[in-house]
This record gives C-alpha cells, structure tokens and sequence, in this order.
C-alpha cells in the first residue's frame, strides 16, 4: 500500500470500503469486477453495475424519484446527473466513514434493484420502424452507385519518373 491508501492496482483500499465490500456480500449475493482503478459491484449472474468504488469515492444506483432524497440525507454526496435516466448518486471519498451506515443500505438496496431485474435504460431510444403491410414493398429509387475510380496522374513522358505539375512540366526541371 502507498501513502494515499491504495495498493499497488490503484484500487482504493482503505478500510471502510474493504468494510463496505464484505458487509454488503453478507447481505447479497454480488460479483466485483475491477476496471482500471475502480470496481464494478453487481447482483450475482446480471449485467446491471449496482455500484462503482473508485478513488473520487463510491457511487451507487438509485430509483430516479428517490435521487434528490437520498442525496440530501448523506452529508457529501449528490446526484451525478439529475436527467438521465440511469440516475447515480455519489459520496465523496472524505464522507464515506461519516454516511457508512447510509451508504451501506443504499449500496444493498441498489443491488437488490438491479437484480429486481431494474437494468440501466438505454439512452438512446430507437424509434420503433413502421409495420410493412403485406405484399408491399418500397420502390428502389436508385442502385446503389459506386464512385468513379480516380485516373492515374500523367507522368512525366521523358523520364518516367515524377508526376507532371498542374502546369504540365516535370518537377525536376531537367526534362
């Protein structure tokens, strides 16, 4: 372990957040990925990441309605992005002994939620295409077009070797 309470992975390992980890497996059934200096906690066999231990502190899931509430109940956290709708909420890494018991509810609460089967929503939603009646079809307007191959450029005829200027002499100035 170095001066700041990291080993030599850069993942955090002071002790309330080795405390936090082996107090909430006791409470769920949880996977932990790293990803670089961080760590992915999720509900055993689901994709959905319950909450991100990194260096700046730990974050969690919430349901988007209760962010703002939860957020205000622990001194040095907030909400990392009010408008998406995979809402996050954040403790800083000084605060985290001072909201340990908080943060280790909403720690198990976000892996509850995620295993309810809550995963993160898509940003970005696709429109949903048209159905096609049957025996329609949509005219091609146009075949697809490959562009035209680009000519060669002219070389220069008496030494072979150099291609002509837009003037049309030979950029070594001996021909």
């Amino acid at each position: 372990m170095d001066e700041y309470g990291t080993d030599s992975a850069g993942v955090g390992a002071a002790p309330s957040v080795a405390r936090l980890l082996l107090e909430l497996r006791s409470r769920a059934t949880i996977d932990v990925k790293p990803l670089g200096k961080a760590l992915q906690v999720r509900p055993q066999g689901k994709t959905g990441v319950a909450v991100r231990i990194h260096p700046g502190g730990v974050d969690f899931a919430v349901d988007r309605e209760r962010a703002n509430d939860v957020a205000l109940s622990m001194p040095g956290s907030f909400v990392i992005d009010p408008d998406d709708p995979d809402c996050w909420v954040s403790v800083q890494a000084d605060y985290i002994d001072d909201n340990y018991d908080a943060l280790l509810d909403a720690a198990a609460e976000a892996v509850e939620l995620r295993a309810a089967g809550k995963p993160a929503p898509v940003k970005r939603v696709r429109a949903a295409a048209a159905p096609k009646a049957a025996g329609t079809s949509t005219p091609k307007t146009r075949a697809a077009a490959k562009p035209a191959p680009r000519p060669e450029p002219a070389r220069c005829p008496k030494c072979r070797q150099y291609e002509l200027l837009a003037s049309g002499e030979c950029p070594s100035g001996y021909c």
